[in-house]
Order: structure tokens, then sequence, then C-alpha cells
């Protein structure tokens, strides 16, 4: 292999390794709320049996539907926060990661274009200026983006927290039990 592209193969490994251990990192990460979320059913299942046993009277029957129709609701509302909280960290992870090996190309790319910019002919310091603006521009314009992007996320945050206060986490609701 080139020793040129050597690097650039290298470090192109390593990123396409490094997602696939974050994703396989997801995927085990719900997988796991997934089971969890399997035994608090079994063991709802297994609690409303040997209550249903126990009903003798139409007004308890009545009662115990209400009770069960309840607790299968904020179960379904603290696994649905669980998940989007999951989804949060995730996508979290995944731009931090993103963004990582942007700014590292982001910054191998100004290098370059640097570089190639103080080897440019003599009576090409209009065109020159001109490249450094551009780049300048296009730099302010990136950091304006990743502003807007971390507002969008805090915002998102705050929505998440929001929710998690109306719901309990599935694993809490697991723990009491």
């Amino acid at each position: 292999m080139n020793d040129q592209f050597k690097p650039q193969v290298q470090a192109a490994v390593q990123a396409s390794y490094d997602l696939a251990s974050l994703i396989m990192s997801q995927a085990q990460r719900a997988t796991e709320l997934s089971v969890a979320q399997q035994k608090l059913a079994l063991e709802l299942a297994q609690s409303q049996a040997v209550s249903v046993l126990e009903v003798k009277e139409p007004a308890s029957a009545l009662q115990y539907v209400q009770d069960q129709v309840q607790t299968a609701g904020k179960h379904a509302a603290g696994f649905a926060a669980t998940a989007f909280e999951l989804g949060q960290e995730f996508q979290t992870e995944l731009n931090a990661f993103v963004e990582g090996h942007f700014d590292l190309q982001h910054a191998a790319v100004n290098k370059a274009i640097q570089q190639n910019l103080k080897q440019a002919p003599e009576g090409s310091e209009a065109a020159v200026a001109a490249v450094k603006s551009a780049l300048d521009l296009s730099n302010k314009a990136l950091a304006e983006a990743r502003k807007a992007a971390k507002q969008s996320a805090d915002l998102a945050q705050q929505t998440l927290s929001a929710l998690k206060e109306q719901a309990p986490k599935a694993a809490r609701t697991t723990r009491r039990r």
C-alpha cells in the first residue's frame, strides 16, 4: 500500500470499528431494557394471577381492573421514558463521535489549504485573500451551526427531563417489586 494513503486508511478502519462498537453498545443497552421490561411484565402477570384468585365481590373486581389498568399505564410510560432516554443518550454519543471525526478532517483540510496557499505563485495575492476569507467565513458558519445544534440538543434534554418527571423509569419500577 502506498505510504501516502496508509494513515488515512488506518484512520478510516479505526473509525469504522469505533462506530460499530458504539452501535453494538446501543444494541446491548436496548436488549437489556427489553429483557428488564419482559421480566417486569412476567412479575406483573404473576401478581395479577394471584390477585384474581382473591377477588370475591363485583365491586372488588371493578377496583382490581382499574388498578391493573393504572399500573399497566405507569409501566408503559416508564418504559417509554427509559427508551426515549436511551435513544437520547445514543444520539449524544453518536453526535460526539461524528463531531470528533469531523473536527479531525476539518482541521486536516484547513491545514492543507493553508499550506497550499503558502505555495501560491506570485501575483495571486487577491485569489489567496479570497480563499482565506471564504475559509474564515465557512469556519464561522460551522461554529454558528454547532451553536444552534447545541441549543436544540439542550431543548430536547429539557423536554426529556420534563418527561422523566411525569413517568417513572422502568428500572425504578422493577426494583420496587
